[in-house]
């Protein structure tokens, strides 16, 4: 049966939608209801979830333990029906100062139709992420901190794209010199020179972020990984 593949216009605008409801809006139950009644939801560090009921289930009360968070985009990348982003996670200054508290993290969605989404998997590294929320919570970030909704990272973690973009080959060339030999590369996101990759190892899921220069270069590498998986590789693969 072949897939349906929707415009780019039709995707981008709801990928846009999808980041005005819950990063930008803070509506966690609205949001939860843009995925399908089937929708694999996995968390590389909470679980997996199916279907908007417990998408809705799960992000209330997560979100429920950190309303100052908010989020902003470094990159996203379209393809097809696919989309990859590099989205930044920020927890304000509890005591108003300049103090930072922020994280990003990987994403990739799904595009169903209908303004729906199928899919999302999210893949970070906890020893990033976790030092900073505990870190705040220790400098008096609670449930009434206000949000910052200025904040933004203070730095890009990936560099600029090369102008010169590489073939396909190159690129395909590049892509399995970075993927273990014994991995099974499970999505992979191509969009000029820039690969966004997620593959299983028998021990756990990796990210991996490429970018490649016109002359076949690897100019750009990040590996990211859970090191703790809470579920079972045949989970993602739904």
């Amino acid at each position: 049966m072949s897939i349906e593949i929707f415009s780019r216009d039709e995707v981008e605008r709801a990928f846009h939608d999808f980041l005005r409801v819950g990063a930008y809006g803070h509506d966690w139950p609205a949001w939860s209801g843009i995925f399908t009644d089937d929708a694999l939801y996995t968390e590389h560090c909470l679980g997996v979830f199916v279907g908007a009921e417990q998408i809705k289930n799960w992000i209330v009360p997560q979100m429920e333990m950190v309303p100052a968070m908010t989020f902003s985009i470094e990159w996203y990348d379209i393809v097809d029906n696919t989309i990859a982003f590099w989205i930044w996670n920020h927890l304000p200054d509890p005591s108003g100062g300049g103090a930072r508290f922020d994280f990003p993290n990987f994403s990739l969605l799904t595009y169903a139709g209908n303004g729906k989404w199928s899919k999302e998997e999210d893949v970070y590294d906890p020893r990033s992420s976790e030092p900073v929320v505990l870190s705040w919570f220790k400098a008096g970030g609670n449930a009434q901190t206000p949000q910052d909704r200025t904040l933004r990272a203070p730095q890009f973690t990936h560099p600029s794209l090369p102008h010169n973009l590489p073939t396909t080959h190159q690129m395909d060339v590049a892509i399995a010199a970075a993927v273990p030999p014994d991995a099974t590369l499970r999505q992979k996101i191509v969009n000029g020179a820039r690969a966004s990759l997620v593959y299983d190892t028998s021990e756990r899921t990796y990210g991996t972020v490429l970018h490649v220069d016109g002359d076949g270069n690897r100019v750009f590498q990040d590996d990211f990984t859970n090191m703790r998986e809470n579920f079972t590789i045949k989970d993602v693969r739904r």
